[in-house]
């Protein structure tokens, strides 16, 4: 008895889309490593131990969200980096500010990166940056409304 073997070419269109440009989490690693290097140049500072709280959540999401996009990096086969993981050198070029320009700083930087992952969110066939994405925008926007209130007690 012979089995018959059929042969099925898949195309283009039944496979399904789920590649990440690595561009984009290149991006949002960069984007990511803005943010923890002002949190941390920022902490150097003296401040209201409000202030110096807010800035070490920040730092410590953003830590979190740097071993997520290292995981769907490694998860995707794209290498990014090493030096966008280090903030010694960027913070090297962040010059000093009082507390206000710190928390408006931030604010702008968290408001790029809200940007981004709403582009990201709504763009992605990848289900993992899509999550990550949608989790990260609930994150990034309540971060942005306690440092525009934290920022307009500051005198």
């Amino acid at each position: 008895m012979l089995a018959s073997c059929e042969k099925k070419n898949k195309t283009e269109k039944d496979i399904p889309e789920m590649r990440i440009i690595p561009q984009t989490l290149i991006e949002i690693a960069e984007s990511n490593l803005k943010v923890v290097a002002i949190t941390q140049k920022a902490q150097e500072s003296t401040m209201e131990n409000s202030t110096q709280l807010l800035f070490k959540k920040i730092e410590f999401e953003h830590l979190e969200l740097k071993k997520e996009i290292r995981k769907i990096a490694k998860d995707n086969f794209i290498i990014i980096p090493n030096t966008l993981y280090d903030t010694n050198t960027l913070k090297s070029f962040i010059s000093e500010a009082n507390i206000k320009l710190y928390l408006n700083r931030t604010s702008i930087l968290l408001r790029v990166e809200l940007d981004q992952y709403k582009r990201i969110s709504k763009t992605t066939p990848n289900d993992q940056l899509k999550n990550l994405a949608d989790k990260t925008i609930v994150k990034l926007e309540k971060n942005i409304n306690i440092l525009q209130k934290e920022a307009k007690t500051i005198k």
